[in-house]
């Protein structure tokens, strides 16, 4: 794997609560998401299989399905997830993935646990909660 990153525009990469959370009531769902799982509504693959394993509303796995599920593009990513996994033993794999892909790529990481936020606050990426996600994210995008 080579060590650089193409150029891309900002991306929010999503935990699997904050995905489960978008399909509580007094939401939408992901089913009007008028984009996919991709290069700027990221989704981590082991984010994916955890809330697919969570059971996830039906909407939430047939919108997962129908897009792009992310892994690590890059050395660095990889060794940063080993180095998290080994500090911070009570995040799940899927929430450091998540982390390390949001801090590699300067996106945004959608995220409902503390620990987890206080883990991507130290690496200098800024967290937002599902609910400030579809108050002032979604609606510029319907």
């Amino acid at each position: 794997m080579e060590d650089k990153l193409p150029s891309e525009p900002p991306c929010y990469v999503f935990d699997a609560s904050s995905l489960i959370e978008l399909e509580g009531p007094n939401r939408n769902g992901l089913n009007h998401m008028p984009d996919r799982p991709g290069r700027w509504l990221v989704i981590p693959s082991k984010v994916a299989k955890e809330t697919n394993s969570e059971g996830a509303p039906a909407d939430t796995k047939n919108w997962l399905r129908s897009g792009k599920l992310s892994t690590f593009n890059v050395d660095s990513e990889h060794k940063l997830f080993i180095k998290i996994l080994v500090e911070e033993r009570l995040l799940s794999d899927a929430d450091v993935q998540g982390i390390v892909i949001a801090h590699h790529r300067k996106g945004t990481y959608v995220v409902e646990e503390g620990l987890a936020t206080r883990v991507a606050k130290r690496l200098g990426v800024r967290t937002i909660n599902a609910k400030q996600f579809s108050d002032k994210v979604r609606p510029h995008l319907l």
